[in-house]
């Protein structure tokens, strides 16, 4: 096995150590659903969606109280021979603060949602606690980099599988749909995807050319540029219209807004109340409404028409 599969499985297993099973926070939404015809191609939102996630969203846009614990539990576990542990409120300000460097940089340069590389995030946190402690390294390899990435990332956001999540899978990938992912995410994402259902997302039922990833853009949603990626893919690699794509998400501005801007068809996943997000005071939103709502994501495969049947019907 080379260095590169063999440090993914230990980052995987490290997932997996640091998961436990959670439960949906019902949301006491009803299903809106009807049939559709005319889709070949089904693609999701990640935090929220396919996964439980404890803060709704990314660590990164999802900050809570709790951040400062995961912060010393994280690096406690990366460095247990330091004698002299950080301060959690000084780490938790650095991270923040490299965070917001990172993202100005982008915005300067014309990205009008950027997104950070995690991972040069947490050098400079780093770099900037070396400063005061020099047991810190100052110049971490990036193996060293990722663990404590996910040390901390699994503490202060959790993840676990959305019920019915691989079944409704299986069942659309066997129907005949392309599946895909667009997700505001990190490295460490597909590798969630991994520890928590055996295998990469791209090894299993999706295609690889189109699971879009932000961290890789260096842009997130809402931006309607990181959708229209989307939609520049499909026409490349398979010759989709947008018409015959259905996005799933959880948030209407971040998922809903931008898909039904390129056209895609939509469905609105109301199954958590951590992740589940209305946005009916934001003006973007105020008068779109999702094709479907669903509380379950097998209900999914209750209202779309397999491509061959929507075919076989013209």
């Amino acid at each position: 096995m080379d260095t590169y599969k063999s440090n993914r499985h230990v980052l995987v297993d490290l997932i997996n150590e640091l998961s436990d099973p959670m439960e949906l926070a019902h949301t006491g939404e009803h299903p809106v659903l009807k049939k559709l015809s005319g889709i070949k191609c089904v693609v999701f939102d990640f935090y929220g969606t396919m996964f439980i996630s404890g803060t709704g969203d990314t660590v990164i846009e999802a900050p809570k109280e709790s951040r400062k614990k995961a912060f010393k539990d994280a690096f406690k576990a990366v460095f247990p021979n330091i004698t002299k542990q950080p301060d959690s409120n000084t780490g938790v300000e650095a991270y923040q603060e490299a965070i917001h460097n990172h993202k100005q940089r982008l915005k300067e340069s014309g990205i009008d949602f950027p997104e950070v590389n995690i991972l040069d995030v947490w050098k400079d946190v780093l770099t900037q606690l070396h400063k005061n402690n020099p047991d810190i390294p100052s110049e971490p390899d990036k193996q060293l980099l990722k663990r404590l990435t996910i040390e901390f990332e699994m503490r202060d956001n959790p993840t676990w599988p959305m019920p019915d999540l691989g079944a409704c899978l299986e069942t659309l990938y066997e129907s005949g749909f392309l599946l895909g992912i667009l997700s505001n995410s990190q490295f460490y994402t597909p590798l969630i995807y991994e520890a928590h259902l055996g295998t990469p997302p791209a090894k299993d039922w999706f295609d690889i050319n189109i699971c879009i990833w932000s961290y890789q853009e260096q842009r997130c949603k809402p931006s309607l540029a990181f959708h229209g990626e989307l939609k520049r893919a499909l026409a490349h690699h398979h010759n989709i219209e947008p018409s015959e794509v259905l996005f799933v998400g959880n948030d209407m501005l971040k998922d809903i807004y931008p898909a039904v801007h390129h056209g895609f068809k939509t469905a609105l996943f109301a199954g958590d109340a951590r992740s589940l997000k209305w946005r009916k005071n934001d003006d973007r939103c105020k008068d779109i409404n999702p094709d479907l709502v669903v509380t379950r994501l097998n209900q999914l495969t209750e209202c779309l028409i397999p491509p061959s049947v929507s075919e076989n019907s013209l």
